[in-house]
């Protein structure tokens, strides 16, 4: 079995291997001995009293140094420290969401901009992937004005011809703690929307106009070292890595500050030509996706404050994207005194601090108008059921004051048919592999009158076949895999409840000699599991290279029988369950009646899409290993025995992918019909504040 290689799509994995013959042998060797010989005077000294203390103290500067450099890498900063904080239980209170009296429209040309540290091709995450979907269809709409504000990484400028948009300024403290003027350039670019993200063949029909998101692209400061060096990135993996020795901390601040300035310069008091077809209008909303952007509220209050906003200040909407991790986001105290001036903040505002950190998720929300997350469940979850996850204190008694002003909600996400779409991805269509789309025209009785062997209509079948077939071609599954069942997990470990239900799964998997395939995302000590591999080489592959999963994850999609999504408490986690549908396959995952809106489970012999099972046992005293690997162990002989029965797997895995096209962003009474809602009732709070 050849190893998961990155590489492009045209070309064949290969295995490097590295040549015997090494030109700098004997360099090296040279080096070993004057390394010997410095040990040595070293130990030398230690045999005289008098520079002992001299040695111990420059070793101790030296160890200390040592530990910096090979942490700083790791952690730059916009770090997630250890806390020490006091368990609280907080008493629930009922979700109220949002009012569905309330109109989804906004008035024509209502101008968005999101704020976000991924975007389009500067995308590593699912919040990037949202961010994207989201403004795509919010522009695919044609009455909303649609922008984003993201980092200028320096690759983008090798994909977009760009355009220099403005010089501004925002203040920071130099060395010696006066305030100085910085200068930085905002860039700008038009993203296209060339195909439409709610129709899975990609069409937009009746536009009289191309559909476009205008994307604001916030530079460096040049000449300011080392701010200078902010936003260097060679590709996408690199988006959130800051080049030493500047800090990640001063990184993230001042794209905050630069992003508040750039939104007061847009909110200016433009004039409308005389003879213009619409009024200019200045910013609507200001849509903030994450804890690390959630210091542009503290900028742009202060920008305000001071009068440098003409028109009247945006309403804000803050989106948290992840429950889990996304809170624990801090910046040292020391660090958000270059950019902003605290004075009595930490006395009058002490809920935001920890230590000499101060955590900004909970500034967003107490100071957005509206505060949204991107699972309605787990918002749901969070105030009714009290649900426990670490270090909630730092977000949950701000959720609670806004959830019972009906200002918390939450939203599920879309799916994004161009994000993975296995209809037109262009591997999918290079080796055959690709979905046919007769999804809404298929005849089932004229396949059973012709047969799968004599069909005349394309079938999806035979486009999963090619996928394992390719996949075989290329070393990346054994000849065996074109027949028996391949089942996928593709997420976020760092998001699961561990790894008991993995081991479980693998254990029953491999005893019925099925192919399981781990597709993770980041965040996982990815080892734990790794060395399962060596003790079942035939049966479990683990996949952990991003450019790897860029190329090659659709192509895994299309081959794979069954999707394992073995927790419901990643935010995202219903949304991958939603594309396991799109791509034919059954959902293995955590059940509960609140799924119904996704998931389906086998009650009976024709209407299903899932195997569900609950999170904890009987007593609530652990996981549920033993219903996993009953939904899990019915799932795979239900496969074996559609393998056998090839004209009820094609009709089978038709009306899954029927149950993922309703699911798209724009579906009536969807997340674009929420968020406008979402942004209406913003609009009105900032105005009834401000009146």
């Amino acid at each position: 079995m050849k190893p998961l290689k990155a590489r492009t799509r045209s070309v064949s994995p290969s295995i490097r291997v590295p040549s015997e013959h090494n030109p700098l042998k004997s360099s090296f060797a040279n080096r070993s001995s004057f390394f010997k010989r410095t040990v040595n005077k070293i130990s030398s000294l230690f045999e005289k009293r008098r520079y002992k203390p001299i040695i111990f103290f420059i070793l101790l500067i030296f160890c200390l140094a040592l530990f910096h450099t090979i942490l700083s890498p790791i952690f730059p900063g916009g770090e997630y420290h250890q806390l020490l904080i006091e368990k609280q239980k907080y008493d629930s209170i009922p979700y109220i969401g949002l009012d569905q009296n309330i109109p989804a429209e906004l008035i024509e040309g209502t101008t968005i901009y999101h704020v976000s540290k991924e975007f389009g091709p500067a995308t590593l995450s699912n919040v990037g992937q949202v961010v994207t979907s989201l403004a795509s269809s919010q522009a695919n709409n044609g009455s909303l004005d649609v922008n984003v504000i993201i980092p200028y990484y320096s690759f983008i400028k090798r994909l977009y011809k760009l355009q220099k948009f403005a010089q501004l300024e925002v203040q920071i403290r130099d060395s010696h703690q006066k305030w100085k003027p910085v200068k930085f350039f905002v860039h700008r670019f038009l993203w296209n929307i060339t195909s439409n993200p709610d129709d899975p063949n990609g069409k937009i029909t009746n536009l009289s106009e191309p559909r476009s998101v205008q994307v604001y692209l916030i530079g460096s400061p040049k000449g300011v070292f080392p701010l200078d060096l902010s936003f260097i990135a060679d590709d996408a993996t690199e988006i959130y890595s800051s080049r030493y020795p500047l800090s990640q901390d001063w990184q993230d601040i001042f794209f905050c500050k630069a992003a508040a300035e750039l939104i007061t310069y847009l909110n200016t008091d433009i004039d409308t030509p005389l003879f213009g077809l619409k009024e200019v209008r200045g910013v609507d909303v200001v849509h903030l996706h994450g804890s690390p952007n959630a210091l542009v509220i503290e900028f742009m209050k202060s920008l305000y404050v001071g009068g440098k906003f003409k028109m009247a200040p945006p309403s804000i909407v803050y989106t948290i994207h992840d429950h889990l991790k996304e809170h624990l986001y801090s910046n040292s105290i020391v660090n958000v005194q270059k950019f902003i001036e605290l004075k009595n903040y930490p006395k009058v505002r002490s809920q935001y601090f920890n230590g000499r950190q101060l955590y900004t998720s909970a500034i967003g929300i107490d100071q957005a108008q509206m505060v949204t997350f991107t699972s309605k469940i787990i918002a749901q979850e969070m105030v009714e059921d009290s649900m426990d996850f670490y270090a909630k204190e730092l977000i949950i008694p701000s959720i609670l004051k806004r959830a019972i002003k009906g200002e918390w909600i939450g939203i599920s996400n879309g799916l994004d048919f161009n994000l993975y779409n296995p209809f037109n991805d262009i591997l999918l269509v290079e080796t055959n592999s690709n979905f046919p789309k007769n999804i809404h025209n298929f005849d089932p009785a004229l396949l059973y009158a012709e047969s799968i062997e004599n069909s005349t209509q394309s079938l999806i079948t035979t486009s999963k076949f090619n996928a394992k077939l390719h996949l075989v071609r290329e070393g990346l599954l054994l000849k065996e895999d074109l027949n028996r069942t391949i089942v996928l997990f593709i997420g976020n470990f760092q998001y699961t409840k561990g790894l008991e239900f993995f081991q479980a799964a693998i254990d029953l998997l491999v005893s019925k000699n099925i192919k399981f395939i781990i597709m993770e995302d980041s965040g996982f000590p990815i080892s734990s599991l790794k060395h399962l591999v060596n003790y079942y080489p035939n049966n479990l592959v683990i996949i952990d290279d991003v450019d790897f999963k860029l190329s090659w994850g659709n192509l895994y999609r299309s081959a794979a029988d069954i999707l394992f999504v073995p927790s419901k408490t990643e935010s995202f986690g219903l949304m991958a369950a939603a594309e396991g549908l799109l791509f034919g396959s059954p959902i293995v995952s955590i059940g509960s009646e609140k799924l119904k809106e996704y998931l389906v489970n086998k009650t009976n012999m024709n209407n299903y899409n899932s195997y569900l099972y609950n999170l904890k046992d009987e007593n609530n005293s652990g996981l549920s290993i033993n219903e996993m690997k009953i939904a899990l162990n019915n799932s795979v002989d239900d496969m074996i025995r559609l393998n056998n029965n090839p004209i009820e797997k094609e009709i089978f895995i038709r009306k899954i992918i029927k149950d993922a096209l309703k699911l798209g962003w724009n579906r009536p009474g969807g997340p674009i019909e929420e968020y406008i809602k979402v942004y209406r009732t913003a609009l009105l709070k900032l105005r009834k504040k401000l009146n």
